[in-house]
């Protein structure tokens, strides 16, 4: 509808100036002309000015050459001495001359009274007496053309109109159906359909960029699906086994008698069990809360050997019992949340206790780097993980296979090095996990310095 508003618009513009100039052309013609007539109507009286039938007679061989034409003479009296034209030229009316008309001539239109059009152009001339000249042009066939070339144009016009509409719809029509089509090939989409891709279809060039970007979207999508049923399979995986472990004890309790010491005993497993499933359900509350993009953490200047102490004098117990020593090399400033900061801390050493045989050592050394960031490598000389299992390590309840951890010790949740990952995220910092076999592991946190965060 614009496209067609535009074009008749456009169209309308185009007669009123095709109109207008023809219009005008005819006028500046019939001017140029009368002009002539008047100059030489000055050049025969200022040789005839006495001689009034000389004037007559050349007068009237002038008119003759130019059919059409009306001239006209007057003295400075008003009396009319020589004209053209019959009733025409004693039709013109008397209408005083400007001054500064009486060399240049001054046209203007005028009706008559049978209707005809003239155009009439009169000026002054000074000899031996004032004399008037008046030279009339019949325009009515002029404005009869100007007529006929106007209902041309009016009906042009509308053909060109009509004819943009039905083109504008059928361009409309399309250009949109391509449009239509993506539509109904992404109304087809759903859950199951996700590796379908839209731009493997050949579509038009301005909508290739739309495809290119609601294929990223479908990518992403397809990779958060799959993330989140692999996610909820883990749950529920993980959920089973203390959830049988817990009825199993129970129904082993209730089918038979059993000391105190046997109750007692399995109260107390009943108890490390719930408190692994409140520690997974806190993890996994942390993680979505974590998540969402108005999570906002409690930054601050913190002294980073300050908080490594603290998080090693946490462990200091179970390290002694494993006879494993702690080490903080490096000093520096850290722009961080205090809590968030040791809970970070607090998981790598738990996971670098839990796969580190006696007499081992735990080191977290702090270096300050440059372009103000600053790094925590936390290291070990543990057992070290597989290379084949380093890239998925910081997904949320993935286990090596072959990790060994101490005996007595549960194997985790899977989610320590998530909540690191999801920490370091909140922070704007990243995380990097390097690890040799009977060798290790090193953990390197980069935190924004204090100079950047502000």
């Amino acid at each position: 509808m614009w496209y067609a508003l535009l074009s008749s618009v456009l169209i309308i513009l185009f007669s009123l100036v095709m109109y207008s100039v023809l219009k005008e052309k005819m006028r500046s013609d019939d001017e140029q002309l009368l002009a002539g007539r008047i100059a030489e109507l000055r050049a025969i009286l200022s040789q005839h000015a006495s001689d009034y039938s000389r004037l007559r007679e050349e007068i009237e061989r002038e008119a003759s050459t130019s059919p059409g034409i009306y001239l006209q003479v007057l003295d400075g009296k008003g009396v009319v001495i020589a004209e053209t034209g019959g009733s025409v030229a004693k039709r013109i009316p008397d209408i005083p001359i400007r001054p500064e008309t009486w060399t240049a001539g001054s046209g203007f239109d005028w009706i008559a009274e049978d209707g005809n059009s003239y155009r009439i152009m009169s000026s002054h001339l000074v000899l031996d007496q004032r004399f008037t000249v008046h030279a009339a042009i019949d325009r009515t066939n002029n404005e009869m053309l100007l007529a006929d070339f106007w209902r041309l144009l009016s009906i042009v016009g509308l053909l060109v109109v009509v004819i943009a509409v039905a083109m504008s719809y059928g361009i409309a029509r399309k250009g949109l159906r391509p449009i239509s089509r993506l539509a109904a090939v992404m109304d087809q989409l759903d859950v199951h359909r996700l590796s379908h891709r839209v731009n493997e279809e050949p579509w038009p060039e301005e909508l290739q960029p739309l495809a290119q970007m609601f294929d990223g979207l479908l990518s992403r999508l397809e990779v958060s699906f799959s993330r989140l049923s692999q996610f909820s399979a883990d749950i529920a995986h993980e959920l089973r086994t203390p959830l049988h472990i817990l009825r199993g004890e129970a129904e082993l309790t209730l089918t038979r008698a059993a000391s105190v010491e046997t109750y007692r005993a399995s109260i107390e497993s009943a108890a490390d069990e719930y408190d692994r499933l409140s520690c997974m359900v806190d993890a996994l509350l942390f993680l979505a809360r974590s998540e969402q993009p108005d999570t906002h953490i409690d930054r601050q200047v913190l002294d980073a050997r300050q908080e490594v102490v603290a998080v090693f004098d946490f462990y200091q117990a179970m390290a002694d019992e494993q006879d494993i020593t702690f080490t903080c090399l490096g000093e520096g400033t850290i722009s961080a949340d205090s809590a968030l900061l040791r809970r970070a801390l607090g998981n790598l050493v738990a996971n670098a206790l839990r796969h580190t045989p006696d007499g081992g050592r735990i080191t977290v050394e702090i270096r300050p780097q440059p372009e103000h960031t600053i790094t925590l490598i936390v290291s070990d000389t543990g057992y070290g993980i597989p290379p084949e299992d380093l890239p998925r390590v910081l997904e949320r309840f993935y286990r090596a296979d072959v990790a060994r951890p101490r005996q007595g010790q549960g194997a985790g949740s899977g989610l320590g090095l998530a909540i690191v990952q999801s920490i370091m995220h909140l922070h704007g910092g990243t995380i990097s996990i390097h690890s040799a076999i009977d060798h290790g592991t090193a953990v390197t946190l980069m935190f924004p310095s204090a100079t950047t965060t502000g």
